[in-house]
């Protein structure tokens, strides 16, 4: 006699192992660009794993570190930033004064807010080796310094700015644009504590073109009114 087929139920029957979700790795940097633009440092793998519909372990078997995730993501290494720097400085040949400092705190604020936050992640990391990182690049910065310093020794030359020590002029610019960035970083959210790009971009040059001493005219005036 023929055995009768054994009855199953639903909850019987063998369950299939689904295949974890997938993403390939040009969509995957996509989203990661998305979020570190809206996030910064703040910006985590998990929100991107979140976000792309994937494991945060999907992330790190192709990345090795956050760092380089998000470098990959924006498509800047370690040499890129020196590079930027001399670029955006380059670009200022021909330009009337003013025009040339606004269009280059213009361009640092926007280097700034990709790279000073890799920056940060790098130097976060046990395992990046940032002294190493900098040691790498440290012509190259030095460079971009020079670079700025003789652009303000030309403009002494011209007389469009008074004599004094350029690469002094050169760091005071430069260490401005780096301490708002960092600024602007460590405030997160909170957008009250941080001026707006461009009221900073003008301030800058014009505290460095104009100075913050009362002209002494103005200043002989005030002491007659007194």
């Amino acid at each position: 006699m023929a055995r009768k087929p054994q009855e199953t139920t639903s909850g019987d029957a063998p369950r299939r192992r689904g295949r974890p979700p997938s993403i390939d790795t040009d969509a995957l940097l996509q989203v990661a660009r998305e979020v570190f633009l809206a996030r910064g440092i703040q910006a985590t793998t998990l929100e991107v794993a979140e976000r792309a519909g994937v494991s945060e372990g999907a992330i790190f078997h192709r990345f090795k570190t956050k760092e380089a995730f998000f470098r990959e993501a924006m498509h800047l290494t370690e040499d890129d930033m020196p590079k930027l720097l001399l670029s955006a400085v380059e670009k200022l040949e021909g330009l009337e004064l003013r025009e040339a400092l606004l269009q280059l705190a213009t361009a640092l604020l926007e280097i700034g807010k990709i790279g000073i936050p890799l920056m940060m992640m790098s130097w976060s990391n046990p395992r990046a080796c940032a002294v190493l990182s900098y040691d790498h690049n440290k012509a190259k910065y030095r460079q971009v310094i020079k670079r700025l310093a003789l652009f303000f020794e030309v403009q002494m030359h011209g007389q469009k700015l008074r004599n004094m020590d350029s690469e002094i002029i050169a760091r005071a610019f430069l260490g401005s644009i780096h301490h708002y960035c960092m600024t602007r970083i460590l405030a997160g959210d909170d957008e009250v504590g941080v001026i707006p790009e461009k009221m900073f971009a003008r301030g800058l040059v014009d505290l460095l073109l104009n100075g913050a001493l009362l002209p002494q005219s103005d200043l002989a005036r005030s002491n007659n009114d007194a």
